[in-house]
């Protein structure tokens, strides 16, 4: 075992350097306020208005327009919220659809609240519609979907429009709701709509600050489909401060959105990702990469057991992950076998062209 670890397996942003070195100036300019200390002393339940009207601008950059901040709720992160939402609209009573590969933590909320998990099989657009309506007609529960169009956990597909169009008609026939993960879509320039401009009546749009902006801002902001929605989350979950935005973090989030800073920082890591995929397609021999200058991890399907090459590598000093941790249930076999390779987190190119040469090596 090779003492010494190279971290492909953290799909997290560089480190940008405006904003490392302007944090604590912005920190020290909302601290300044007549106030100050008061807004520190007190919970955020949803955020206060500013925190809202400032995720409903960030939210913009997606949505098109801004929703109303009566619509948006400030949370400590992005898992805090799902754990609401799937508790609020899946229940122990209903199913929850994803992608047959996603977001890993899935698997723990659906052991956590009790409901069952069907994964939808995917192509290279992503979810496959066809598939989504089989399982709708032979569903009863009242039925959730899941899923990450943009920039997919763990594959990198982009949904095309037309099937954007798909999914929300499915949804609208089979009356099913939408979570929509939009993690790393600001990091695509052209991103196709979200399905929230779609279906704003059924759409849960999730976006947080953790993939665009900086790995530890605890910051996500959800807009639901209409007031009543909001409130309902409030009336149920409104004396749980666990998922309440910390004074702190609002407080920092509002700054570096209103200055500006953040929106250069997601400018600058898509700078940072587009070269780093480029020295991945190079040292990989995976040219098709390049087609697609996007994002903080690649998708690499492979032929051989990617469980297998993922040990090989990590006895080696590299860590990559393989499909099978993003199965939608654990043990749900997949046609899509592969690894997910993130190259960001190694700050030093020289660490990720050694990590890379390492992997590249197990793949031949």
């Amino acid at each position: 075992m090779n003492d010494r670890i190279i971290d492909l397996s953290r799909a997290v942003p560089p480190v940008i350097h405006e904003l490392e070195t302007s944090l604590a100036d912005r920190i020290a300019s909302r601290l300044v306020l007549p106030g100050a200390n008061g807004l520190l002393r007190t919970n955020r339940p949803r955020g206060t208005e500013e925190d809202r009207v400032t995720g409903s601008k960030w939210l913009s950059q997606r949505l098109g327009s801004e929703p109303s901040p009566d619509r948006i709720l400030v949370t400590n992160g992005t898992l805090n919220i799902l754990f609401l939402l799937l508790n609020q609209l899946v229940g122990k009573d209903g199913t929850l659809l994803t992608e047959e590969m996603t977001y890993p933590n899935m698997q723990a909320l659906s052991g956590m609240l009790g409901f069952p998990i069907v994964g939808i099989p995917m192509d290279e657009q992503g979810l496959d519609p066809v598939a989504l309506e089989e399982v709708c007609q032979r569903i009863n529960t009242p039925k959730v979907l899941y899923t990450i169009p943009t920039m997919q956990n763990p594959t990198a597909t982009v949904m095309p429009i037309g099937r954007r169009e798909q999914v929300v008609g499915i949804a609208r026939k089979y009356d099913v709701k939408i979570i929509e993960d939009d993690a790393q879509a600001l990091m695509i320039e052209d991103a196709p709509l979200p399905l929230a401009t779609f279906a704003p009546e059924r759409t849960w749009y999730v976006m947080g600050l953790a993939k665009t902006v900086v790995m530890g801002l605890r910051v996500a902001y959800l807009a639901t489909p209409d007031v009543s929605g909001t409130e309902a989350l409030m009336s149920r979950f409104g004396k749980m401060s666990m998922w309440f935005v910390a004074a702190l973090q609002a407080e920092l989030a509002h700054a570096l959105i209103s200055s500006g800073v953040a929106g250069r920082a997601t400018a600058a890591i898509r700078d940072i990702a587009t070269e780093r995929r480029r020295i991945v397609a190079e040292i990989l021999d995976r040219p098709g990469l390049l087609a697609f200058p996007r994002g903080l991890h690649v998708w690499v399907p492979t032929s051989r057991d990617a469980v297998d090459i993922a040990q090989q590598a990590r006895s080696e000093g590299v860590l990559v992950r393989p499909g099978k941790e993003f199965a939608a249930k654990p043990g749900e076999s997949s046609t899509m076998n592969g690894l997910r390779i993130s190259f960001c987190e190694t700050r030093e190119e020289r660490d990720l062209r050694q990590g890379l040469a390492i992997v590249a090596a197990l793949l031949d």
